[in-house]
């Protein structure tokens, strides 16, 4: 009995570890993350102003357009800068809270099936995910994403172990909840859902079919539902909305953010719009509003800007735009990938094949095989869109996670049981998972010369006391010396996890990136360098000639229009939506809001728009006279440090009616 009790508390000691490494990677100087991503910032304090701009998940005061993503993780986002006041950490709070339960929500899913050895290992490879860390640390909304499709996996799970329909119509309302976070997105995790629901015993297929068919239409309804509505009400009642050519949220959701992130359609693709080198990044180190103010914790030229060719320097940016090409190696060769999420890849695949060992596939499993089938699939379906995919940035990938994670936990425990037990082919699964895994991480550690020799040489040592010690433990036959085997268990998990935790530190010791989470060595070079700047000159200017009720300035993008909106708090006009590219705003409607009183100012920067914008900005060039820049201009505005359009110029235009 006090054996009992005594494996009841180590376990639970075990957790309690791993759930407070959690939480001090995600919440330990949390703050020092700035403000966060400024055009999803700059949207929650929007949204506090009204329930208008709330539903409707609007980008300005004023609600003229929306942002690019569904509104579930804002509105918890603005709901928590509500009650702890709109602040950097109190926008990432959601956030990080809900990658320290999903940490504990894996365990329970993986002990539950496979034991609580294999529930703690899992929790602790998805709590050193070092994009996991990263994400979690930041106001982008897949911590969340990933949070909501683990209690999915839950309920379905309780469906399948209890044969009632209400569990899984529950289990594919919450990934439609899992779409009104981050769109098709959530679709990823439903191969794995409906085959594993298709692989229930004890109930005929005809009723299975049934049953999914009936949860799809679930899914399909409360997926739209949100934007059925939007879309429902007449344009001039709401928010245009924004990274669309046609003001639907249905568009944004099977286009935007759907077919063009495997297709690789751009913003702004449609005519001439111009933001420098690399395509489709956010930010530019253009002559924007640069000035005292910034946002991210950061300062100057955004990373995702930053040359990728320095190799030798280990000078890599895991950002939007830089994910190699696609191909089946690229999550194993890419730099700013490998070293974000694959690190237990190759040992994850090996536990597929451990696991499955022997297995005669019928269409009904048993529940550990079954199980084993659902996590398979949730990391194939995502290895292959990440290795196809043309547009995506790697902190998306937080969603490939814990399906790596609970593979790898539960692979390594059986592998290392049957290293211990057996002298046949079994059990030289663990040899080969550890040695292709260890190979493979110090490939990716000796792409980063600062960290090449001190980690490559205590993988290594670690490696080799693992060797020594698992041969002693097999000649001794470790099931009869339990207490040597878990420290040989340990001494080979530290080999594993010593490189994922060098990375997943690095948030913590530089500072992460806000504007595209990513962690590792970079970004001691590139901290300080992202982020979006505003000239206090500029705003104090304009909100000396404000008058109430109407928008403080216009300008082409939200990029330029975000810092102004959490200094000040004052509607702003994005009149081409996040990147510019949308047609938010004709020429005639925007003559009428500035015959009406309600535009006085536009702010005007780059040399190169689209068509809609050329028109536009023509008009503006045409109908209003400069502000002399001695009224406005700060010192540093043609620095070359601020955000906005690359090498372009910066121009405050002023309506004045004749």
């Amino acid at each position: 009995m006090n054996d009992v009790k005594s494996k009841f508390k180590w376990h639970y000691l075990g957790l309690a570890a791993i759930l407070f490494l959690s939480v001090i990677l995600n919440f330990y100087k949390l703050g020092q993350e700035g403000i966060g991503n400024t055009y999803y910032s700059a949207a929650v304090k929007s949204m506090l102003e009204s329930w208008h701009n709330f539903f409707f998940n609007s980008f300005d005061p004023k609600g003229f357009i929306t942002i690019d993503k569904p509104p579930v993780s804002f509105w918890l986002q603005t709901l928590s800068a509500y009650i702890f006041g709109f602040k950097g950490w109190s926008l990432f709070l959601p956030q990080a809270l809900a990658g320290v339960l999903s940490v504990a929500l894996l365990y329970h899913l993986v002990s539950r099936v496979f034991g609580r050895g294999a529930g703690l290992l899992a929790a602790l490879f998805l709590a050193l995910t070092p994009i996991v860390v990263a994400a979690d640390r930041t106001n982008e909304v897949d911590s969340m994403l990933m949070f909501v499709t683990l209690i999915a996996t839950w309920t379905l799970s309780k469906a399948v172990e209890r044969h009632h329909l209400r569990w899984l119509l529950l289990a594919f309302f919450i990934v439609g909840i899992g779409f009104n976070i981050k769109m098709m997105e959530a679709f990823l995790v439903l191969p794995a859902f409906y085959l594993f629901y298709l692989l229930t015993p004890h109930i005929t297929w005809t009723k299975k079919l049934v049953h999914l068919l009936i949860a799809s239409i679930v899914l399909m309804v409360v997926s739209l539902s949100w934007s059925v509505i939007v879309d429902s009400v007449p344009a001039n009642k709401r928010p245009y909305v924004g990274s669309t050519q046609n003001n639907s949220e249905v568009t944004l959701a099977i286009g935007y953010n759907g077919i063009n992130r495997l297709v690789g359609q751009q913003r702004g693709q449609q005519g001439n719009f111009h933001m420098g080198s690399q395509q489709g990044q956010r930010f530019g180190n253009g002559n924007g509003l640069s000035g005292a103010h910034r946002y991210g914790g950061n300062n100057g030229t955004s990373s995702m800007w930053m040359s990728m060719n320095n190799r030798n320097a280990g000078n890599y940016s895991a950002g939007f735009g830089q994910t190699g090409n696609p191909g089946i190696f690229r999550l194993f060769t890419t730099p700013e990938l490998d070293g974000q999420l694959s690190w237990l890849l190759p040992g994850a695949f090996i536990s597929v094949i451990a696991l499955l060992w022997g297995t005669r596939f019928r269409t009904q499993l048993d529940r550990k095989r079954q199980t084993v089938v659902l996590w398979t699939v949730w990391v194939l379906t995502m290895f292959v869109f990440f290795s196809i995919a043309k547009r995506f940035s790697s902190y998306y990938m937080v969603m490939l996670a814990p399906g790596i994670a609970a593979l790898a936990g539960a692979g390594f425990k059986q592998m290392w049981e049957q290293w211990c037990a057996k002298e046949n082919k079994e059990s030289l699964f663990l040899p080969l998972a550890m040695v292709c895994t260890i190979v493979f991480q110090i490939s990716v550690v000796w792409k980063y010369p600062s960290m090449r020799d001190p980690l490559s040489i205590t993988i290594g040592v670690l490696a080799l006391i693992t060797l020594i010690c698992s041969m002693y433990v097999k000649k001794i036959n470790a099931p009869g010396n339990r207490g040597i085997s878990v420290l040989v268990l340990l001494t080979c998990v530290l080999s594993l996890l010593a490189a994922p935790t060098a990375w997943a530190i690095t948030p913590i010791e530089y500072g992460g990136s806000v504007t595209k989470p990513f962690a590792g060595p970079e970004l001691q070079s590139q901290h300080g360098r992202d982020g979006m700047t505003s000239n206090p000159k500029i705003e104090n200017y304009l909100m000396a000639n404000y008058q109430k009720g109407t928008y403080l300035v216009a300008t082409l993008n939200a990029m330029s229009a975000a810092p102004i909106i959490l200094d000040t708090g004052l509607p702003v006009m994005a009149m081409g939506g996040f990147m510019g590219s949308d047609p938010a705003i004709s020429v005639e409607k925007l003559q009428n809001l500035v015959n009406e009183g309600q535009i006085r100012y536009f702010l005007l920067q780059g040399r190169s728009f689209n068509n809609q914008q050329s028109d536009v900005a023509n008009w503006i060039k045409n109908n209003c006279v400069i502000v002399p820049a001695s009224k406005w201009q700060g010192s540093q505005t043609n620095s070359n440090q601020g955000q906005g359009f690359r090498n372009g110029s910066t121009t405050l235009y002023e309506y004045v009616k004749k």
